[in-house]
């Protein structure tokens, strides 16, 4: 049995480094937002707050003014990552327990796809929430100034760092264990995960082999 990962505390979270450099991150579960809070803010900065969320709890002509960015990940790929995460104890007992609780009568990937993925579930928990709800406000206008890509990580995480304006680099410090995305899906799981994340698809331009990243790197 794999380790659960340690207790995440308040004191992992913190609105006050958004402030001191005059940035806002939307964290997206399982879009490498721990490596970039921890390498920028030192902390979990403000977890998986949405934008629209952000946007009530700062004074509007303020969070005007910073830098709002965003990571985003192919929702394939992203879903392998999330189930598997959260199979090997999640980010804590909440995760550990909803795992448990939710999921781990599924035998394995392709059941879990299979019997459990609709656009309902979804909504059960934060690792599965479709990209596009983090990133809307409530009049489902993405107002970001940067979106990054996870394909495009080390070049697009170079740019933010010169923006926020912080020497940081990046280390991968909560990677789920599994092999290449790809090799988990049948045509059938795939045209399930095409029809549950329909809207992150169209709206982030992905295909299922990010054969197209060069279109999405020229339409930013």
């Amino acid at each position: 049995m794999q380790a659960r990962r340690a207790r995440v505390t308040d004191a992992d979270y913190s609105y006050k480094p958004f402030d001191d450099t005059r940035s806002l991150f939307i964290h997206i579960p399982k879009c490498a937002g721990v490596s970039v809070c921890r390498a920028l803010y030192g902390n979990l900065a403000g977890g998986h707050t949405t934008l629209d969320q952000y946007l009530e709890a700062f004074e509007p002509r303020l969070i005007e003014r910073y830098f709002k960015f965003t990571i985003v990940r192919n929702p394939w790929d992203r879903l392998v990552s999330a189930y598997f995460f959260l199979q090997a104890g999640g980010f804590g007992d909440r995760d550990a327990q909803w795992f448990d609780r939710e999921l781990r009568g599924y035998a394995d990937f392709d059941d879990f796809v299979k019997r459990w993925l609709s656009p309902a579930n979804i909504w059960k928990w934060h690792h599965f929430k479709p990209q596009h709800h983090f990133m809307r406000d409530k009049r489902r206008k993405i107002d970001l100034d940067f979106i990054g890509l996870f394909e495009n990580l080390a070049e697009d995480f170079a740019y933010i760092a010169r923006r926020v304006g912080v020497p940081a680099t990046l280390r991968s410090t909560n990677p789920s264990r599994h092999r290449d995305y790809r090799d988990y899906y049948s045509d059938e799981t795939r045209e399930i995960v095409a029809m549950v994340y329909a809207e992150d698809i169209a709206l982030l331009g992905y295909d299922f082999d990010n054969a197209n990243l060069a279109d999405q790197l020229a339409a930013r």
